[in-house]
């Protein structure tokens, strides 16, 4: 872990509205704005920002998003203010962060009576840039003439409240941020009931740029000693790869029982397929990571639109579904980290960072993924399970778009057929730009022609007349 910086935010005195006596939100004294990083076990513990409390002045407020759209798979206000922290570096319902469609939003903290504040604490865990955390802080008693109790656009400035501090720590790197706001001399703030946190998006991010807010913490200059979270006791395992040239880490602090499984099957297998997954999927300039990270994660802390699903990967890292892992021990559990393994290769970072928008045409559509993932595990990785066949009940609504399985069964279609390279040239566009006239570059007709006569083959094996 490591110290970042510590810059002086400027002086404060309260802010009188010109022209308007008796307007004059309460006085807050000079703040200093601290920040730091820590690495992803270190739950936030460093030397120059404390780790977040479990009983701050936060922890029975009331919060309140007055401006903004939460992003449904977040975890919604509450995990800001549990005295808890993420098990990991990318868990959704861990945090809170607003949704990408918006421009960030406006949380109001409620104390429900004046205190004089101590320090303002601010966490957030990402391994990417929704690490960043980019805000305007401000606070109020509730008392100036015209107060705006809960002031959902236009400046708090303006309508009673007081700016305490700017906070922007998008040149840091990604991983645990913390950011501490305390009085440079005395040993408090203020005396305020409100704090309004006005949040904005990362502008060094891409899409993707909303905060991953961990835990908010309100210090009571007055009130009791602090109980600092703990850090969690992870269960975790390193492998190193046979080949000799990659390392896995197997986290299962989640699902324990499940340790011995992981390390007897699913690492062997992850170890045998992964190096060759690269070798048929290689694109010159990018160099997949030589570590990957699998973690088994409970049901009920994958986000939302995650839950029903076997598995999913995000940069170098795999994260399982305990619950379908400890059920498809001997049925589909294998399959699906073959499947993820593929995106890995696709998609994750190492060596050199893949390219954050191809140089011709567009990223590939996610059936196009998709399908080379499950192609790759259904007719390489387990044929012999026929799991990506064409029958006469899914016939009629197959197509060469329909992802997973099927386009997995169109693309084995086109490499017995017409191009042996598919996977390849596929991958290379994944990252060079894809483009619809590919198809024609590679077989001489259209993905439209070439739907027509994959499906005509199956209706002749399947004996379904036109």
């Amino acid at each position: 872990m490591k110290p970042l910086q510590v810059l002086p935010a400027r002086a404060l005195s309260g802010i009188l509205l010109a022209g308007l006596a008796g307007w004059a939100p309460l006085q807050a004294a000079e703040v200093k704005v601290t920040t730091a990083h820590t690495g992803d076990d270190d739950a936030f513990q460093s030397d120059t920002v404390d780790s977040p409390a479990t009983n701050d002045a936060a922890t029975d407020a009331t919060f309140k998003m007055i401006a903004g759209q939460a992003d449904p798979n977040g975890g919604g206000l509450a995990v800001l203010h549990d005295g808890k922290i993420p098990g990991g570096a990318d868990e959704p319902r861990s945090n809170f962060f607003f949704s990408a469609a918006g421009k960030g939003g406006r949380i109001l903290v409620d104390l429900g009576k004046p205190i004089e504040i101590g320090a303002i604490a601010t966490y957030s865990w990402h391994p990417g840039s929704r690490s960043a955390q980019k805000y305007s802080v401000f606070a109020a008693d509730g008392s100036a003439e015209g107060f705006v109790a809960e002031p959902g656009e236009g400046s708090p400035a303006d309508q009673g409240w007081t700016l305490l501090a700017e906070v922007d720590t998008s040149d840091e790197e990604p991983g645990q941020q913390a950011v501490r706001l305390t009085p440079t001399a005395g040993k408090s703030v203020g005396n305020f009931r409100y704090v309004l946190f006005d949040i904005g998006k990362n502008p060094k991010g891409d899409v993707f740029n909303d905060t991953f807010y961990s835990e908010i913490d309100i210090v009571d200059a007055a009130g009791p000693e602090l109980v600092k979270v703990e850090k969690p006791v992870k269960i975790k395992q390193e492998f190193d790869s046979k080949h000799g040239e990659f390392h896995y880490t197997l986290d299962v602090t989640e699902a324990p029982d499940l340790q011995q499984w992981c390390a007897e099957h699913l690492i062997p297998v992850m170890d045998e397929w992964y190096p060759k997954i690269i070798e048929m999927l290689p694109v010159e300039g990018v160099t997949p990571s030589k570590d990957i990270t699998f973690t088994l994660k409970n049901t009920t802390d994958l986000p939302g639109y995650l839950r029903g699903v076997p598995a999913y990967a995000s940069g170098n890292s795999v994260v399982f579904n305990a619950g379908f892992m400890r059920d498809q021990q001997t049925g589909e559990a294998i399959g699906a980290g073959v499947h993820e393994v593929v995106h890995v290769v696709q998609f994750g970072g190492g060596g050199e960072r893949r390219r954050e928008r191809p140089r011709h045409g567009r990223r590939p559509p996610t059936w196009v993924t998709e399908g080379v993932a499950d192609y790759i595990r259904w007719f390489l990785y387990e044929p012999e399970s026929k799991g990506a066949e064409i029958t006469k009940r899914n016939f009629e609504r197959a197509s060469y778009d329909s992802s997973y399985r099927v386009t997995a069964n169109f693309f084995d279609w086109v490499i017995k057929h017409y191009e042996k390279d598919l996977m390849r040239k596929l991958n290379v566009a994944t990252h060079e730009g894809y483009y619809d006239d590919l198809w024609k570059e590679w077989t001489g007709k259209s993905v439209e022609e070439l739907n027509e006569e994959w499906k005509a083959y199956h209706a002749k094996k399947l004996g379904i007349e036109g």
